[in-house]
C-alpha cells in the first residue's frame, strides 16, 4: 500500500554514494580555486528572520519562501539565497575593515518552484562574493573566477552571456512605466517569453517606436557589434553609459583570454531584483538553463546599514554534476 510519508517531499532529491562523493570532490575542488584566488569561506545559518529577506529583495517573494514561526512567534524563512545573508554579515561583522573582502560559500538553497528542468525547491549553490571595489575590474575578477572555476572542473565549451541591468532600467524608466509593468516585462525576458512579452508590449499605451524599441531587446543579443546596435537604439543617457560599461568590460575582459566565450545580451536580467550593474549568466550546451550567474549588487549592503559596493557569483551544483556524468571525464579521476 503507497504511503506517502515514506516517500521524499516534491522538489527535493536524495544524494546516494556515488553522487554524495562527486558532490563532494566536486566542492573540494571549487574550494581550492576560490581559496587561491584569495576567497575566504564562510557559512551563514539554514533560515534567517524573514524580514531580512525582505529587506533585500523588494520583489514578491512571499509565494516562493518557505517559511515557519519560532516559539515567540517571529516569522523566520529558510534562506532563499546567499548573498542576502553575506550583506548581513558583512554589515554586522566587517564594519571595520576598509580592505576589499573576498568571501565564498556552499550551501543548499530553498525557494518554492514549479517543477520544471533544473529546477528544485532545495538545491545547491557554491559561489563568491567580491565587496569593497565598484571598478570593472572587480566585476572582470568574478567572471574570470566563475570560468577558471570550471575549467578545473574539465568542463568547457561554455558561453557567457553578459548583459547591464542599467540599460533595461535606464529604457524602462525613460518611458515612464510604473514599477509594476517594469517588473512584469523584466521577467518575461528573463523567462525567454518573448511571445507574451509581445502581447503585454501591444496592450500598453504607447507609441508605436517605442514598442519597437522594447521588442528589440527579444533580439539584442550577439558578438560586440551588439554594443553598437543598441548606441543607435537609443538616446536613455543611463541606458548608454550602462552600454558603455559593458563595452569596457569586454575589453578588460581580453586580459583573462574568456572574451572568445562571451556573449552580449542587453535583454539580460535576473531573477533577484538586488542587481545593479554588469549581470552574467554562464551556459553549457549540456544543460538548458544556467550552470552560473551572477552581477553587481552596489545598493545592498546599505540597505544593512553599511554601504559598500559588491559583486558575486552562483554556480548551480546540480547542473556541474550532471554535465560531469554526462561526459565522463572528471567523476572518475
Amino acid at each position: 500500500m503507497y504511503n506517502e510519508y515514506t516517500q521524499k517531499p516534491y522538489g527535493v532529491r536524495d544524494f546516494l554514494p556515488d553522487m554524495a562523493k562527486l558532490k563532494r570532490k566536486v566542492e573540494n575542488k571549487l574550494l581550492s580555486v576560490f581559496e587561491e584566488w584569495g576567497y575566504e569561506e564562510i557559512i551563514t545559518p539554514s533560515f534567517e528572520y524573514l524580514e531580512t529577506f525582505l529587506k533585500g529583495n523588494s520583489f514578491n517573494l512571499g509565494e516562493r519562501i518557505f517559511k515557519f514561526f519560532d516559539r515567540r512567534g517571529r516569522v523566520l524563512a529558510l534562506k532563499p539565497d546567499m548573498t542576502t545573508p553575506i550583506a548581513r554579515v558583512i554589515s554586522n561583522h566587517y564594519k571595520n575593515v576598509k580592505r576589499p573582502i573576498r568571501l565564498c560559500y556552499f550551501s543548499n538553497i530553498f525557494r518554492f518552484e514549479e517543477p520544471r528542468a533544473g529546477r528544485q525547491c532545495e538545491f545547491h549553490q557554491a559561489g563568491v562574493e567580491l565587496v569593497g571595489i565598484d571598478s570593472l575590474d572587480a566585476d572582470a575578477e568574478i567572471i574570470a573566477l566563475s570560468m577558471k572555476s570550471l575549467e578545473e572542473l574539465k568542463i568547457t565549451d561554455l558561453t557567457i552571456n553578459i548583459g547591464h541591468i542599467g540599460f533595461l532600467e535606464g529604457l524602462l524608466s525613460d518611458l515612464f512605466f510604473d514599477y509594476d509593468i517594469k517588473q512584469e516585462i523584466k521577467g518575461l525576458l528573463q523567462k525567454k517569453d518573448f511571445v507574451g512579452l509581445r502581447k503585454l508590449i501591444e496592450n500598453l499605451n504607447l507609441k508605436t517606436e517605442d514598442k519597437i524599441l522594447i521588442l528589440h531587446l527579444t533580439e539584442l543579443h550577439g558578438k560586440s557589434d551588439v554594443i553598437e546596435k543598441a548606441k543607435e537604439l537609443t538616446k536613455c543617457q543611463h541606458a548608454l553609459k550602462a552600454v558603455e560599461e559593458l563595452d569596457k568590460l569586454v575589453d578588460v575582459l581580453k586580459n583573462y583570454n574568456v572574451d572568445k566565450s562571451i556573449t552580449v545580451d542587453l535583454g539580460l536580467t535576473r531573477g533577484l531584483d538586488y542587481y545593479t550593474g554588469i549581470v552574467f549568466e554562464i551556459y553549457s550546451p549540456f544543460l538548458g538553463y544556467p550552470i552560473c550567474g551572477g552581477g553587481r549588487y552596489d545598493n545592498l549592503i546599505a540597505k544593512f546599514g553599511d554601504p559598500r559596493p559588491a559583486t558575486g557569483f552562483a554556480f548551480n551544483i546540480e547542473g556541474i554534476l550532471q554535465i560531469i556524468e554526462r561526459n565522463k571525464t572528471w567523476s572518475n579521476q
